[in-house]
């Protein structure tokens, strides 16, 4: 399981995964706080990218 999980990531980031590209990411997605005029679907859009980045740290450290 393990295995497969590791080669899943790679496939989505590639082997050349690193902080300069998890800056970027964090630096084009950034957490924002909802405003009462967002939609729900906005709301649940951004929680999803943060959602994502976050995971990509958790693999990340992990991998350390």
């Amino acid at each position: 399981m393990q295995e497969t999980s590791r080669n899943m990531l790679e496939a989505i980031y590639g082997p050349q995964f690193d902080n300069y590209l998890l800056d970027e990411l964090r630096e084009v997605f950034p957490p924002t706080t909802p405003i009462p005029t967002d939609t729900v679907s906005q709301i649940m859009y951004n929680a999803g990218q943060q959602s994502v980045i976050q995971w990509l740290i958790k693999r990340m450290e992990e991998e350390k």
